[in-house]
């Protein structure tokens, strides 16, 4: 991390912080703010959240134990960013952007006066890092002396999706990164402009042992479901990939001679086609759809092992390290950055190659043969979270807030 100022500005020991949010559904990245506002929290912070679009009641009233929470409906399609694209995607885009850009920048102009925020922060955070709450947070719909940009994953994931990603993150300067894959690349090659940035990696806390277990919940499940797998994440291709999970599986059975289930905890717009898929492969009795579940634990509790699969890129699965907690291996798609990121080179997990069914059934079959190595993987696996335990990360954070530009 470098800088071009000799003065930062330090934190008071109490701050007020908002932490912003896209939406609060049951993903990865709104379970992760929950973790961290715990943190600030507990580090002794006064925390409100604000939700600007979706979210379900049950995730909004677990956040409403914590701190206060603020609905402010703000639409991507006021935010600028997310026009930056039109260069790209559509022709003439690059003399249309100028305009939109115009339009936009009035309209915000009204939006503020309208959605004007009397509270003002030490700090606010653009917690989900999309074009909303990261618009919300640099155009300054909230009032606050220094701003984040939380980002879940690598710096150049977002710099290569949108140019408009560098607008904001100019404006806002402090930004989190869960891994500092190509860092130096970015910079070198395309914003140029590295010391005008205050960038620290942080990884998500993971909170061992955080949920109380059911063990006649477990139990049922290890009597209905024997030795299973289980796979925890939204149903939406390409970012989670049921389909090369439900083809290992099968391969599993037909190459290895291995009936093992596995378990899709989750929910999402995929879900009906993921169905099909996997009755068109006649494997219905070896694929259970459960659905979204507040007690996970329980299925990590009773597992054999965690699945993990994405095409598109990961930032730092949460879920992987919520297996791990629950002391079971874990096999994943090496897709990019996050798998790796946790699990090392086959170190404290395992890694299959994106989209090859084979490869997964492979790495699946190396744990269910080889009982030594199922047991290197489990211990190997709880001395990696040392490295994300909430002490840890706390005092990250604690020294990010007081080094902010």
């Amino acid at each position: 991390m470098a800088r071009n100022k000799t003065i930062m500005w330090k934190g008071k020991e109490k701050m007020k912080i908002a932490v912003v949010f896209d939406q609060m559904i049951f993903g990865g990245i709104e379970r992760v703010g929950i973790s961290h506002i715990k943190l600030l929290k507990d580090l002794g912070h006064e925390v409100d959240a604000y939700v600007l679009s979706k979210y379900t009641e049950p995730i909004i009233d677990e956040l409403k134990e914590l701190c206060s929470v603020k609905i402010v409906p703000f639409s991507r399609m006021s935010c600028s960013g997310t026009y930056w694209n039109a260069t790209r995607r559509f022709k003439g885009g690059v003399f249309m952007l100028p305009i939109l850009l115009i339009i936009v920048g009035i309209y915000r102009n009204f939006q503020k006066i309208w959605k004007k925020q009397i509270k003002k922060y030490d700090v606010a955070i653009a917690f989900s890092g999309h074009f909303n709450d990261l618009s919300f947070v640099s155009e300054n719909f909230i009032k606050s002396k220094k701003k984040i940009a939380w980002l879940h994953g690598a710096l150049y994931q977002y710099i290569i999706t949108s140019q408009g990603f560098e607008y904001y993150y100019k404006k806002i300067k402090n930004l989190v990164t869960l891994v500092d894959d190509a860092q130096e690349e970015v910079f070198a090659y395309h914003m140029k402009n590295k010391f005008n940035f205050n960038i620290k990696k942080i990884y998500n806390p993971i909170q061992v042992d955080a949920q109380a277990i059911d063990s006649n919940k477990v139990t049922k499940l290890r009597e209905e479901y024997g030795e299973y797998l289980v796979m925890v994440s939204r149903m939406l291709y390409p970012h989670k990939d049921h389909y090369t999970v439900i083809e290992a599986i099968k391969i599993l059975l037909e190459k290895y001679g291995i009936n093992k289930k596995v378990l899709f905890v989750g929910d999402g717009p995929e879900r009906e086609k993921i169905e099909r898929f996997t009755a068109d492969n006649g494997m219905q009795d070896n694929v259970v759809f459960i659905g979204s579940q507040k007690d996970v634990g329980n299925y990590y509790a009773g597992a054999f092992a965690l699945v993990h699969a994405s095409v598109a890129g990961e930032g730092l699965p949460t879920v992987i390290l919520e297996g791990m907690s629950y002391n079971i291996p874990v096999i994943s798609t090496d897709s990019k950055v996050g798998p790796r990121e946790i699990l090392g080179d086959n170190e404290f997990g395992l890694l299959s190659k994106v989209k090859s069914p084979e490869d997964m059934a492979l790495k699946i079959y190396n744990i269910v043969s080889n009982p030594k190595l199922y047991e290197k993987l489990v211990k190997n696996g709880k001395k990696r979270l040392e490295c994300f335990s909430s002490e840890i990360i706390k005092t990250q954070v604690k020294m990010f807030l007081e080094e902010l530009e």
